[in-house]
């Protein structure tokens, strides 16, 4: 039973290490294939998916303008969508569901353990961002060309897609701040090093 056990780990660590090495390979394409390539293309304006500090709604309408007067970072934000950012929050998202999985979510908050009903809510974290990821994807798709969206396609998700990018990039920090939290714990309880 327990070398069942222990082979269950091994292959979590397995594929929790494969996922690590896409998730830095697609990021690596992403960066050097697509965001440089979008700022040389577009005179050092920067791709509103390379903003980590997010972005307004009038900031997507002046990129929805920009694209419609300049082809080539239009087709270099497209191709970006159609290429590495179709696996990219999958792969990203299981990994941190892999390594939510190989910490395990423990410790105490506020004095008292962590409840089963919250520890399904910490699990379906990196869910969570892989779908809010997707639906910032889906809406450049929607937005900028070779899409023609209408007026009211632009204002609706001109509006949404800034709430989008925050809900993603929240998910993303609480999961990073867990798995540091979970880590540090397992690490200073007697017996911790061992993952689950």
């Amino acid at each position: 039973m327990r070398n069942g056990a222990e082979g269950n780990v091994r292959s979590l660590q397995g594929l929790t290490a494969v996922l690590a090495a896409l998730s830095l390979a697609l990021f690596a394409w992403i960066y050097a294939g697509f965001v440089t390539a979008f700022r040389n293309a577009a005179a050092g304006q920067q791709m509103l998916d390379a903003r980590v500090g997010g972005y307004e709604a009038e900031d997507v309408v002046a990129m929805v303008r920009y694209l419609k007067d300049h082809p080539d970072p239009a087709a270099i934000l497209h191709a970006m969508y159609l290429g590495p950012e179709l696996v990219f929050p999958l792969v990203l998202a299981g990994l941190l569901f892999c390594l939510m999985r190989l910490i395990g979510p423990g410790g105490f908050f506020f004095g008292r353990p962590i409840p089963p009903g919250a520890t399904a809510v910490i699990f379906c974290l990196p869910v969570f961002y892989g779908i809010v990821d997707y639906a910032e994807n889906i809406a450049g798709l929607l937005l900028y060309p070779p899409a023609r969206p209408s007026d009211g396609t632009v204002t609706l998700l001109s509006g949404l897609l800034p709430i989008i990018v925050r809900l993603k990039f929240l998910s993303l920090v609480i999961t990073i701040i867990l798995l540091a939290r979970f880590s540090i714990f397992r690490y200073l309880s007697p017996g911790g090093s061992k993952p689950s």
